[in-house]
């Protein structure tokens, strides 16, 4: 062990860059990152998954307000074991629970899944129940 001047800055340099690593990462403990937007017909869902092999590694199921997408992540391996010096990318088990934003019909919905990314298609519920309150002023 060298003995050297204290120089305190230099370990707290790489805390945001462990914390970004940690917290925001594409998927870690939230799951893979998913974009949800509506249209006057449809309710769509984008989900970054690259690495699938098969559909039979993810499942999706939905409900008339949420939508869950789980499954596994597998590494490849093509080449036989490999001594990694440095790995970022996610292998392992994923879910993940969005709320959406209108009720939707889940036994019509539709996947797809090109380079990476799963779209999944859910029409909105025909009659959505929406009613005016009154207020009441005393």
């Amino acid at each position: 062990m060298s003995i050297g001047p204290w120089r305190p800055w230099r370990e707290l340099a790489n805390v945001p860059n462990e914390m970004f690593r940690n917290f925001f990462s594409g998927f870690g403990e939230m799951g893979p990152r998913i974009d949800v937007y509506q249209t006057d017909r449809e309710v769509v869902a984008t989900v970054e998954l690259p690495g699938l092999v098969t559909k039979d590694d993810v499942e999706i199921t939905a409900t008339e307000d949420t939508l869950t997408v789980r499954g596994e992540i597998r590494r490849s391996e093509e080449g036989g074991e490999r001594n990694y010096f440095h790995s970022e990318r996610f292998y392992g088990n994923f879910s993940r629970t969005v709320s959406l934003p209108v009720q939707v019909q889940p036994e019509k919905a539709t996947a797809t899944y090109k380079n990476g990314i799963l779209d999944i298609r859910i029409p909105r519920a025909e009659n959505q129940k929406q009613r005016r309150i009154p207020i009441d002023l005393h």
